[in-house]
């Protein structure tokens, strides 16, 4: 166990933590970035096919990630999908993941470290998921 924020933490399950919210919160990241190019697209009368994307920057962009695979498999699924987050695959996994996000958050919260990309990503997700949201108080 370790102490963080005034309270102990088993080690073993706040790194599982960890790493299931740094996968969570890079879903995210390729979530959104993927629906800025898709509004930009539109915009522009672009008609850019994301999942060509993720292949052809897999082959030869800085980003190479094997996660690219996977975000063209989803696009491959449904070329019109609106967002990762509503792919089943990714859906599932934000599911699974979502319960060890809110720990990790809440943990650097009450330590007062700072996380803003976990936690931006987080209230992205909040937000994406929410049918209906107080956008009347903004």
């Amino acid at each position: 166990d370790v102490l963080v924020g005034g309270g102990t933490v088993d080690k073993r399950q706040l790194v599982d933590d960890v790493r299931k919210a740094l996968y969570a919160s890079k879903i995210c990241s390729y979530a959104q970035g993927m629906n800025l190019l898709r509004a930009k697209s539109t915009e522009k009368a672009w008609n850019l096919n994301l999942g060509e994307l993720a292949r052809i920057w897999k082959g030869g962009c800085i980003i190479r990630a094997i996660f690219l695979d996977r975000i063209k498999k989803a696009y491959d699924r449904n070329p019109q999908l609106p967002s990762l987050l509503v792919d089943p695959e990714f859906a599932r996994e934000m599911v699974e993941r979502q319960a060890a996000w809110r720990r990790v958050v809440n943990l650097a919260i009450s330590a007062g470290i700072s996380t803003p990309g976990m936690n931006t990503s987080l209230a992205y997700f909040d937000t994406y998921r929410r049918a209906r949201l107080p956008a009347n108080l903004v």
